[in-house]
């Protein structure tokens, strides 16, 4: 494999990263199953089933969306790129931090081995972002560029609310007012979301009708703040799914020059985004959370990747109750990044397709694949 040449006059930072003390504030919400298999089907389900060996589905089992407002006080590249590699230029290790606000919306979906033996060993669980959007340049372009995370730029506000101890958040993007043909794209407000303070607190309305009023004390807050810090066992006790430990999928591809509506490359790529060092673990009452989401002109197409809106397109703010609010700090490592499938490509006449290729084995079997599976030619 031929080296990359990377340009001085790139954004572009190469994985894996490092990110302490990042503050995380989590809404999870009932999703509805119809527009998560949709997006599978358009973006994970290529082909056909014989082709790939697998499908993608969403996971039943924890029908459940999560929306993150990150903040990431401190950004760093953790990369060993050689100096020859960057032009003999300080490596990206040693070249200072940066920051950035972040939010996006992670889905749990399943991937299914599509013959016996597959469905043994190729079956995991994974995550999907639909929407991501990040307020740092170099961000949006590494995870376009390097990971095939459809970033977008966008303004994000958060920060305290109305009260101490309170949470407030905003994201505004480029869109277009109308579909009409005409009007010019212009920044408008995406999506806003606020609380009450942490519990306990004598704010707002008392009620809480779900299964996490159990663990919405002060008590139980420094129960898991210890039992957090001192195993780190919170992925463990959740199943994977609060999320903390995120193994993620998406969708890398590049253009035809030639023809920009077909690609030259397409394929399936995963990488982990793994929390440690928890500390200040509170909760929300979601009784007293407000999620809305400002379904004006061209978001229409956005908010249709992760809700269901029905058949009519309605300009009405949509509200989201959550099942459940809360926030933590954390450790974050971005790691572990690998191509699990690459799909065939029709080059066009006269030039030879470019064949499949697949590494599906799910981390937990991946030791004993050597006993099981035929070695490579």
């Amino acid at each position: 494999m031929i080296d990359y040449i990377q340009s001085t006059a790139s954004q572009e930072v190469p994985p894996p990263y490092q990110f302490p003390d990042v503050t995380v504030t989590a809404f999870v919400w009932e999703a509805q199953m119809a527009p998560i298999q949709a997006y599978c089907d358009r973006y994970f389900n290529l082909g056909t089933v014989e082709e790939r060996g697998f499908v993608y589905r969403p996971a039943a089992f924890w029908p459940y969306a999560t929306l993150l407002f990150v903040d990431y006080p401190v950004m760093i590249s953790s990369s060993r790129a050689p100096p020859s590699q960057l032009g003999g230029l300080t490596s990206y290790s040693d070249r200072g931090v940066v920051s950035q606000r972040e939010v996006f919306v992670a889905l749990p979906v399943m991937r299914y081995g599509a013959t016996p033996t597959r469905l043994i060993f190729d079956t995991t669980l994974e995550w999907t972002l639909p929407f991501i959007v990040v307020d740092n340049p170099s961000s949006a372009v590494c995870g376009r560029e390097m990971l095939g995370m459809g970033k977008l730029l966008a303004e994000i506000e958060m920060g305290e609310g109305e009260f101490p101890d309170s949470f407030r958040g905003s994201v505004q993007l480029p869109g277009w007012p109308t579909l009409e043909p005409g009007p010019p794209q212009r920044e408008m407000l995406f999506l806003e979301a606020s609380t009450a303070p942490t519990l306990p607190t004598f704010r707002g309305s008392p009620e809480q009708d779900s299964l996490w009023t159990l663990l919405q004390s002060r008590e139980a807050g420094w129960f898991i703040d210890e039992l957090v810090s001192a195993s780190d066992s919170l992925e463990t006790l959740s199943i994977g799914l609060l999320p903390t430990t995120m193994r993620m999928v998406s969708l890398k591809q590049f253009r035809d020059a030639a023809r920009p509506d077909r690609a030259l490359y397409q394929a399936l790529v995963t990488y982990r985004s793994k929390y440690s060092n928890f500390a200040n673990f509170k909760f929300y009452n979601e009784q007293n959370v407000q999620l809305i989401f400002h379904n004006t002109g061209s978001f229409d197409e956005i908010l249709r990747v992760f809700l269901e809106l029905g058949p009519e397109i309605s300009r009405e703010p949509f509200a989201l109750q959550p099942k459940a609010a809360y926030r933590f700090n954390a450790d974050i490592n971005f790691d572990e990044m690998r191509t699990i499938h690459t799909f065939p490509v029709d080059r066009g006449p006269g030039l030879p397709p470019v064949p499949a290729s697949s590494d599906l084995v799910s981390r937990l079997f991946r030791p004993w694949r050597g006993f099981f599976a035929r070695p490579h030619p």
